[in-house]
């Protein structure tokens, strides 16, 4: 073997293994993901989480990769990609706190009880002059099917665009992305979470009794949707305390609307002619999100200026990032 052909192949397992420019979402990464694995500790000991379902999340995360690199061979080929170790490094932390992500939020109520939704639906009423969810009726009601089919897709979607970002060359601008990626899940669908603890419209009735929300419900049972399908679901595992796949309820702040806001966030800074088109599906989510009850429109603003605030926070710690020229 000639000199020439060991110093290639010595550069291409350097490359391989080749971490410059990715070290600081990693680092964020990985940090967050240790805090949700000590945090879930904590409540598996006290008998209030379920193991957490790894084998499930790292199936999801590799689909949303693989989809994410068809996609990128099929419009951009040529373009240059991130060292394997860093894609599976990635893959492997996102998939491990998704896996923690739903035993933590099953045991929200076991931390701090539901508190927030009466004052919320109070407000709401009296700021809007009705539930807001009946104004999203009165306008879209029509499109109610597609409406649930289009937000039951949010989990791919959010998938596919966050595998999209990894595979992207490093820069400042991807770091800062993946780094306010992975402070959302922790900061507002995790910490916020507890703090205000809340079911959402769709839940109301079933856990404070009465019948302010019955109108709702009876729009819901009357067409067949994901929603209600998804909401049995989730009540079903908090009242009997069994979890399944579909478990864990928290209304307040919205992450549907932060990781959909996220979305636009990345897309502006990254692939700027996308944005219009992002902004447009974060409103559609927010909208959707009251529609079908899942969230009152407080959820969603503090979803959104949440997010905002976290895209400041990233950028700050993405600061000294130094991307390596390949």
């Amino acid at each position: 073997m000639t000199n020439d052909s060991q110093q290639a192949r010595g550069s291409a397992r350097w490359r391989a293994i080749d971490l410059r420019g990715e070290e600081r979402w990693l680092a964020v990464l990985a940090a967050l993901t240790g805090a949700e694995l000590a945090w879930w500790g904590v409540c598996w000991r006290d008998g209030i989480a379920p193991v957490p379902r790894i084998g499930t999340y790292l199936a999801l995360s590799a689909a949303g990769l693989i989809a994410a690199l068809a996609l990128r061979v099929a419009f951009r080929p040529r373009t240059q990609r991130p060292a394997w170790i860093v894609l599976v490094i990635g893959t492997v932390l996102m998939a491990l706190g998704g896996s923690l992500f739903l035993p933590l939020k099953y045991a929200i109520p076991q931390q701090v009880p539901f508190w927030l939704d009466a004052p919320i639906a109070l407000a709401e009423r009296q700021l809007f002059g009705t539930d807001p969810w009946r104004i999203a009726d009165r306008l879209f009601g029509w499109a109610l099917v597609p409406v649930d089919r289009i937000y039951g897709l949010w989990l791919p979607v959010q998938l596919l665009v966050l595998f999209s970002v990894m595979l992207l060359p490093a820069s400042r601008a991807k770091s800062r992305a993946l780094i306010a990626y992975s402070l959302a899940w922790f900061l507002l669908g995790l910490a916020a979470a507890v703090l205000c603890a809340s079911v959402g419209p769709i839940f109301y009735d079933r856990l404070l009794g009465g019948h302010d929300f019955a109108a709702l419900d009876a729009k819901l049972n009357g067409a067949e949707l994901v929603a209600r399908g998804e909401a049995d679901a989730m009540w079903a595992s908090f009242s009997t305390g069994k979890p399944g796949f579909v478990a864990g309820i928290s209304a307040m702040p919205s992450l549907h609307v932060a990781v959909s806001v996220w979305i636009w966030l990345a897309a502006r800074s990254l692939v700027p002619r996308l944005a219009p088109f992002a902004l447009a599906y974060a409103i559609f989510i927010w909208i959707a999100s009251v529609q079908l009850g899942w969230h009152y429109v407080s959820d969603g603003l503090a979803g959104a200026l949440g997010m905002m605030a976290i895209w400041w926070l990233a950028d700050a710690i993405a600061a000294d990032h130094r991307a390596s020229v390949h």
